[in-house]
């Protein structure tokens, strides 16, 4: 059966296809010689930000500014955490998998997704449903590692397939003229703000995602105990 690839996103080129690359443990995971670099932000006379001293490299295809990093990829990785021009590019090709940067998982379901999730998370959603996102997708064999390696992920996890996972915005920080830097903000790429902020992160939108609970259901599965000695079997694709 000939298994549909995500489409792109309309009116956005995709990067050129690229090899999986081995060389760290979470691709898109900065390393210890890696950081965020000191740059002065400024506002024009639009009221749009721009660096001081800026280069091409720091905007996308679609003009957003992205924070700078410095370094070199050498060192231990940061699990928990992103480089932005890393996570960038695989949530922008195609997608790729976020830990060895080649093909995710597909499957007549659609792309594998493999994301940490809460109980209280959980009792909100219903599926099919929309996720809006900026983990990567996964391939299958890096989703069974991820599970085995990240303290995260087995404390909640889920893994859903989706057909279609549109690139709607942006994760960094928002700037203002007269007022204090907003971090942590969620832009879409409609929104006006979408030109005073500092991105970090690529967000795709999964649209009607379906739980997949059979990929990874022999994954993650361990006992904990209850008071008074009974044991407790904690399931793999759950969330909580």
């Amino acid at each position: 059966m000939h298994t549909p690839s995500l489409p792109a996103t309309p009116g956005r080129p995709v990067a050129s296809p690229r090899r999986a690359i081995h060389r760290s443990p979470l691709y898109i995971a900065p390393h210890e010689g890696e950081f965020l670099c000191d740059v002065d932000v400024l506002f024009d006379e639009h009221g749009h930000v721009y660096y001081a001293d800026e280069r091409p490299e720091d905007r996308d295809i679609d003009g957003i500014l992205w924070e700078r990093w410095g370094g070199v990829p050498s060192g231990p990785v940061a699990m928990a955490h992103h480089h932005p021009a890393r996570q960038r590019e695989v949530m922008d090709a195609g997608p790729k998998c976020g830990i060895c940067g080649g093909e995710p998982d597909r499957d007549e379901r659609g792309v594998l997704w493999l994301l940490h999730v809460d109980a209280d998370t959980r009792a909100t959603l219903t599926f099919p449903g929309d996720i809006t996102t900026a983990t990567p997708a996964v391939c299958r064999t890096d989703a069974f590692h991820a599970l085995q390696a990240c303290e995260v992920l087995q404390e909640g996890f889920i893994a859903v397939r989706v057909q279609e996972a549109e690139v709607v915005g942006v994760r960094g920080t928002v700037y203002s003229a007269t007022e204090p830097p907003l971090l942590e903000q969620v832009v879409r790429l409609d929104d006006d703000a979408i030109n005073r902020v500092v991105a970090r992160q690529l967000m795709r939108q999964l649209r009607d995602a379906e739980l997949d609970e059979t990929t990874l259901a022999t994954a993650g599965r361990r006992t904990r105990t209850r008071s008074g000695g009974a044991t407790l079997d904690v399931p793999g694709p759950t969330w909580g």
